[in-house]
């Protein structure tokens, strides 16, 4: 049963991050009435109803379900899927709230080793927590740490993702040189193992603009534009950012 519950509510959470808000509830409610009185299946559908209306926008909504499938997790001893319960916590609430849903995440992660690679992303999302009210200076501190991680790990793809967040964080502190050398060892590394690096390149655009090297920024530019001219959510989320890849470019 367990693997159905699961198969059932990762398709939901496939059509919510779709924007199918509606056919991703229905699913739940069948998912719910599969799960029985099971807390672990419980767990899981309380967690995938939640992430639904967090992707509708409707966060009020969204939490009370996140605290369910955080307590209904630990019940069953699952102890990954509570980590997951309490990641969306600290996402759905405000900075004081990712603060200390956080904090309690990392300290059950340490009596939990089973629930380790969550590590990560409490780091980066704590970061940006900061970095979305403004406190640039906070999250420097979290998005490192996510980098000594993934680089410890060896994880190629979660490295660069870390690293893109500790560039954007230095150009928001001004601190353009140091921004402009990690963006470029960034996107060196990632072209050597074949991967590509658009959001890093991104940056590599606005940090030499900034620093008056108006060719190697509409290089940079142009190579971020090859990739998210044809990424549709980008299109669709971020038009001011489009617009000026495609005025560096120019």
């Amino acid at each position: 049963m367990a693997d159905s519950v699961s198969d059932l509510a990762r398709r939901a959470r496939e059509l919510g991050l779709a924007g199918d808000f509606a056919a991703g509830h229905a699913l739940i409610d069948q998912t719910e009435r599969l799960a029985g009185d099971d807390p672990r299946a419980l767990a899981i559908c309380a967690l995938e109803r939640g992430r639904l209306y967090n992707s509708a926008g409707e966060r009020e909504k969204a939490r009370p379900l996140f605290g369910e499938a955080w307590r209904l997790a630990r019940q069953a001893g699952a102890h990954a899927l509570a980590a997951d319960a309490a990641h969306m916590l600290a996402i759905v609430g405000t900075l004081d709230d990712a603060v200390e849903w956080t904090a309690t995440a990392l300290a059950y992660i340490g009596e939990h080793p089973e629930a380790e690679n969550w590590r990560g992303a409490l780091l980066n999302n704590l970061g940006w927590s900061y970095f979305d009210a403004g406190r640039f200076a906070d999250a420097l501190a979290p998005f490192e740490q996510a980098v000594e991680l993934r680089r410890s790990a060896g994880e190629k793809r979660e490295l660069r993702i870390a690293r893109y967040a500790v560039i954007r964080t230095l150009r928001a502190l001004g601190r353009i040189e140091e921004a402009r050398r990690l963006a470029e060892e960034t996107a060196a590394t990632a072209a050597t193992d074949g991967a590509q690096a658009p959001y890093v390149l991104e940056e590599l655009a606005e940090c030499r603009a900034l620093l008056g090297d108006m060719d190697g920024a509409r290089d940079s530019a142009r190579q971020a534009l090859a990739v998210l001219e044809h990424d549709q959510a980008f299109v669709r989320g971020e038009p001011e950012r489009l617009a000026r890849l495609r005025q560096l470019a120019r």
